[in-house]
């Protein structure tokens, strides 16, 4: 199968995940890399038909210029789906407040503040916003146009964790059954025993974990996911999610383990349009996208097998992001005229997190090292990254994209990014901004 994929060779699979810095080492980018301020105003007519035509699958992962263009352009470079918005636009107030610069934190490039980091060429920040309770405290775009949609990546896993719980609430899925008994698919299947919970919450067991490991090995069914999914036009089309999901093996017992996944999210998607009959993106479509007063339409990646790639390959705007992370905060009524997460939501999120299973995981310590011992999250569930013990909620993306609420504080921060080795330096600072800024009032 791994014939099929030609671009996985070690150049482009080094990419995708980008090995941990040791500490003595200082983190540099490419010479050639062009900084994210020359995309601030778009790209030419010449720039984008040379992007364009010399795209490739891996440069989703791999932080380039390409990169940067299809981050910006998605449905240039594979084909997309719709989610449509619908009725009046929820408009945001701006009440720019001084301070947010100011705020220092640590990341890969080492202590500074956020000013700092963002005029840093190894950043690549490309858009940031601050909203507290309801207004625009802060809005930058060092890297893109402001009306531009980008891509969300792994932030929009959340979309689908917070449909699974609707749909539970409404007693559509059952978080105790059977992934095999939405999905005859899984049938006999290792995934099609594991309880929709366990998918849901990122404790299958399945060895499908999105590590360094799994992601540069071009025997292992991660990479094949990647490749076959988001393959350049001209490539044949290679093997389904489904196809692949089915053969994975467990590595270990569901609900002992925390093994971060795009599969998981994939799982979901499946059963989410298996029990509304209806296609994914419409129902963020119907469920979420119309009730927050989006300004735009969002757009879904679609495999060449024509499955939606909503565990990451999403786009739209920062203005809609951030209507999005308003759902979750007190001040949901800013955007939305009825409540799309309903307190139920939280408790639920909390209650499912599990310490003891996610600080023992791979994943579970990179995050404690984002944030730090002493203020070390609790777990990840739902699809979230990190679940704080004081509630706050915060959810990665693929080289640097990010969703930060805060319920308590009533602060959501959204941002944008392309680096290169798939860091994250604006993880520390989300929190840091909440606490210093807002927490500490």
């Amino acid at each position: 199968m791994k014939q099929l994929f030609p671009f996985l060779a070690a150049a482009g699979i080094a990419a995708l995940t980008g090995a941990a810095l040791s500490a003595q080492e200082a983190y540099t980018i490419p010479d050639d890399l062009t900084p994210v301020s020359e995309w601030q105003s778009g790209f030419s007519a010449e720039q984008a038909e040379a992007f364009r035509q010399s795209y490739q699958a891996s440069d989703i992962f791999t932080g380039n210029d390409r990169t940067a263009f299809a981050f910006l352009n998605l449905s240039e470079v594979v084909p997309t789906g719709v989610v449509p918005r619908g009725g009046p636009i929820a408009p945001l107030e701006r009440a720019p407040m001084e301070g947010v610069e100011d705020i220092v934190a640590s990341s890969e490039l080492g202590e500074m503040p956020l000013g700092a980091l963002m005029a840093d060429p190894r950043s690549r920040v490309q858009a940031l916003a601050v909203i507290h309770e309801g207004k625009v405290v802060y809005e930058s775009y060092p890297g893109m146009p402001s009306d531009m949609r980008h891509l969300w990546s792994s932030s929009a896993k959340t979309i689908s964790g917070l449909l699974t719980h609707q749909l539970a609430e409404e007693g559509l899925i059952d978080l105790q059954a059977k992934v095999s008994d939405y999905l005859d698919f899984t049938a006999g299947s290792p995934i099609g025993e594991i309880l929709v919970e366990d998918v849901l919450h990122m404790r299958t067991g399945i060895d499908y974990e999105e590590n360094q490991a799994n992601r540069t090995d071009p025997d292992h069914p991660v990479s094949w996911a990647f490749a076959a999914a988001l393959s350049e036009r001209g490539v044949p089309a290679g093997p389904s999610l489904k196809e692949i999901m089915v053969d994975i093996p467990a590595s270990d017992p569901p609900d002992t383990v925390y093994g971060y996944s795009t599969f998981n999210t994939e799982t979901l998607i499946f059963i989410i349009e298996e029990v509304t009959g209806k296609p994914w993106n419409w129902v963020v479509s119907d469920r979420i996208w119309t009730k927050a007063g989006m300004e735009g339409d969002g757009l879904v990646a679609l495999s060449p097998r024509g499955e939606v790639l909503g565990g990451g390959i999403f786009a739209g705007s920062l203005m809609d992001f951030a209507r999005y992370g308003l759902l979750f905060a007190p001040s949901w009524q800013t955007v939305a005229e009825e409540r799309v997460v309903s307190e139920g939501y939280f408790d639920a999120v909390q209650a499912a997190a599990e310490p003891s299973i996610y600080l023992d995981s791979e994943f579970g310590r990179k995050m404690v090292s984002y944030f730090g011992e002493e203020d070390a999250p609790i777990g990840g569930s739902y699809q979230w990254d990190a679940v704080f013990e004081d509630g706050d909620l915060y959810k990665s993306g693929l080289l640097g994209q990010g969703l930060y609420v805060s319920p308590e504080t009533d602060t959501v921060v959204v941002w944008f990014s392309t680096t290169w080795q798939n860091i994250h330096p604006m993880t520390a600072y989300s929190r840091a901004i909440v606490n210093e800024l807002f927490r500490a009032q």
